[in-house]
């Protein structure tokens, strides 16, 4: 059988499996027990930005804040021991396709697929797989054992629980083991251990399940010039542009982390519009950076204000705070934004007049 060509490696990890099995030492060798060892290629997950739940394909690796894509390869050779003699190999590509719930931490899900692609040794035609999950404190059920033919993909459909209801950060990764009779088992984390946090904080609502997030992926809160909040996005974008530090416009500026500070909040928000500040009918002040992050006016002097319709600015800021809670950001998490739809050359046109703080 013909060895398929080798892709090119992102991440390369080398992991040792037992060499051989142990023998009486007055016994005969016995030529059919054997090892395996095992080269594992992972593509490196990309960060990405765009809500919903990521893409998951056979080229490359994608993260955000709650979905996750992996994918890899595991090149396996056979011995026979304890000559060491080389016998053969095995090919087997793998996914991972892990999606959190931010509203519910008894229940996330992982879709792992196998293929053996190609191999020479009669006995890894018929090798047995079971898949299941490395993670710290939770569970995991839906891995029972497939037999993995030559190329023809098998999925296990793993469902995860993180008990209780404290703040528990886990190392996940799905794990596999490979069996293919005389030689010794498979046994290996498919891809790179990645956090997932689950916790049932009370202003995450809702506190009786909780949820789950990827804490370590910084989210980016979209907003778009064409959308409902339309007025609001135009002074974001004015003012990442101008402010000094251009806050939370990711490659140019420092991320913005968010207060669930109740009094902090209501600082920022009196120093960025104080009630001298006329009001135009049916207009409202906006300031930037938000009032809900610690880049708030009355920690920062380098902010923005700008007179909205009074209706976008209240729904926009109802809607930002369903969006912090559905990426379950903590106190002091940060975060980017990003204006969308905005038409081409119109950063490069004056924009137009904007109501400044005095």
């Amino acid at each position: 059988m013909k060895m398929i060509k080798r892709g090119t490696i992102l991440l390369a990890a080398f992991l040792a499996v037992s060499s051989a099995f142990a023998l009486d030492a007055n016994a005969a060798p016995t030529p059919h027990h054997g090892s395996a060892t095992i080269r594992a290629v992972t593509a490196r997950p990309e960060v990405v930005s765009a809500p919903g739940d990521v893409t998951c394909s056979t080229t490359g690796g994608t993260i955000d804040r709650t979905s996750s894509c992996l994918h890899g390869q595991l090149d396996i050779s056979f011995y026979e021991e304890p000559s060491h003699t080389y016998v053969g190999y095995s090919e087997i590509n793998w996914t991972s396709h892990v999606r959190l719930d931010p509203r519910n931490r008894h229940k996330w899900t992982d879709d792992v697929t196998l293929t053996q692609t190609a191999t020479d040794v009669p006995a890894s035609e018929i090798g047995e797989a079971t898949v299941s999950e490395t993670c710290g404190s939770c569970t995991s059920t839906g891995g029972a054992t497939q037999i993995l033919t030559v190329g023809a993909t098998k999925t296990y459909h793993l469902v995860l629980d993180s008990p209780g209801t404290a703040t528990i950060t886990d190392a996940q990764a799905p794990h596999l083991v490979f069996t293919a009779p005389p030689f010794t088992p498979v046994d290996t984390d498919l891809g790179p251990k990645i956090n997932v946090r689950c916790d049932n904080t009370p202003q995450m609502s809702p506190v009786q399940d909780g949820g789950c997030v990827y804490p370590d992926v910084t989210p980016t809160y979209n907003i778009s010039v064409t959308g409902p909040y339309d007025q609001v996005a135009w002074h974001i974008d004015w003012a990442q542009r101008n402010l000094g530090h251009h806050w939370g416009w990711q490659g140019h500026g420092p991320a913005l982390t968010r207060t669930m500070d109740k009094s902090l909040i209501k600082r920022n928000r009196r120093t960025a519009c104080p009630s001298s500040i006329p009001r135009p009918s049916g207009k409202s002040c906006d300031e930037y950076p938000f009032a809900s992050t610690y880049q708030g006016a009355s920690l920062n002097p380098d902010f923005s204000c700008h007179m909205v319709p009074e209706a976008q600015n209240s729904n926009e800021g109802n809607y930002r705070k369903q969006w912090y809670n559905a990426n379950r950001l903590f106190e002091r998490e940060k975060f980017w934004v990003n204006v969308t739809d905005i038409p081409a050359g119109a950063r490069a046109q004056t924009m137009r007049p904007l109501v400044q703080c005095p």
